[in-house]
């Protein structure tokens, strides 16, 4: 195991919790085709692993979780 020992911490800008977005709207109808479904389903899933690593890594930081 390699322990390296943090010796700045990052600025604050880096430190801020992620705003998750609105999403879609819950009115009106739509018919997605099945391959931009499935494109959409892979940002919202890849945004999520971003936005969850993001969160890991200023609670590492900061000792805060973002909630």
């Amino acid at each position: 195991m390699v322990v390296r020992e943090v010796k700045d911490t990052p600025p604050a800008e880096l430190l801020r919790c992620p705003t998750a977005p609105a999403g879609l709207p819950t009115s009106g109808e739509a018919v997605i085709p099945p391959a931009w479904r499935m494109g959409i389903i892979g940002l919202a899933r890849g945004y999520a692993a971003v936005s969850d690593q993001l969160s890991r890594l200023i609670q590492f930081h900061t000792g805060a979780s973002c909630g």
